[in-house]
């Protein structure tokens, strides 16, 4: 078997997480992290049950009260785990406490049935409308999202956020084509347009990936003042940011 870790590079520096990490055989076992010389690695996340979790959510409940917050299941994708997530929001709604779940949409039927009638709020990605931009850029087609929205719609209250990404769909006409699916959608009276940003960039040198959109300009809300009254056009609700 292959060492999942090639050692110190030349010199003795700390090696470059890309270069000496052989990602082609990780399994996410975490035992790269134990076997690490430098120690270097860490694995983060652990293990919890639906009892442990709810513990913990408890800590905040009386802000979730005080506000009129509560709990958000966010990415990854809920909708990959969705037999604890759908347990997980039964248990939050039996404490009383307002559900929302950000999601790709992108899950089997299975999972929207088990998982949404128990989320008070959904907010549900629309990045693309042509599947095959989508799947160039997100490794996925779009099929499934526009299977599975109009479902979601039926089950929950939606709201429809689109990542805005300069050179993917950052053009009036791309947001006026998801404007106009939304209209056919149950329900739907906001959309987000959500600006590109950086943020995430150390992210993928932490997990040795290369991160794609180095040289994409972050956008500021002020850019999207067009794509905003175009969403606006077809009656709905338009928030930058959210």
């Amino acid at each position: 078997m292959r060492p999942l870790y090639n050692g110190l590079q030349k010199g003795g520096n700390q090696p470059d997480n890309k270069n000496w990490v052989d990602r082609e055989i990780c399994s996410g076992c975490g035992e790269c992290a134990n076997a690490c010389p430098a120690g270097a690695l860490v694995l983060k996340g652990k293990t919890m049950s639906i009892q442990q979790v709810i513990r913990e959510l408890k800590k905040d409940a009386t802000t979730y009260r005080r506000s009129g917050g509560g709990i958000t299941l966010s990415g990854g994708e809920p909708l990959v785990q969705y037999e604890f997530a759908s347990e997980l929001l039964q248990a939050c709604k039996g404490q009383g406490w307002n559900t929302a779940i950000e999601t790709t949409g992108i899950g089997s039927g299975q999972a929207v049935e088990k998982v949404i009638p128990y989320v008070d709020t959904v907010l549900l990605d629309i990045k693309h409308m042509d599947g095959e931009q989508h799947r160039k850029y997100t490794g996925a087609g779009n099929e499934l999202v526009l299977k599975n929205a109009p479902r979601i719609c039926e089950l929950s209250n939606t709201v429809i956020r689109v990542p805005v990404i300069p050179g993917f769909n950052y053009s009036v006409n791309d947001i006026k084509k998801i404007a106009e699916y939304a209209k056919t959608l149950m329900g739907i009276r906001t959309i987000h347009l959500l600006p590109y940003h950086s943020f995430g960039e150390n992210k993928y040198d932490l997990m040795g990936k290369d991160y794609l959109l180095k040289d994409v300009k972050p956008l500021h809300p002020e850019d999207l003042a067009e794509c905003k009254a175009a969403v606006e056009s077809y009656g709905f609700q338009c928030v930058i940011g959210g």
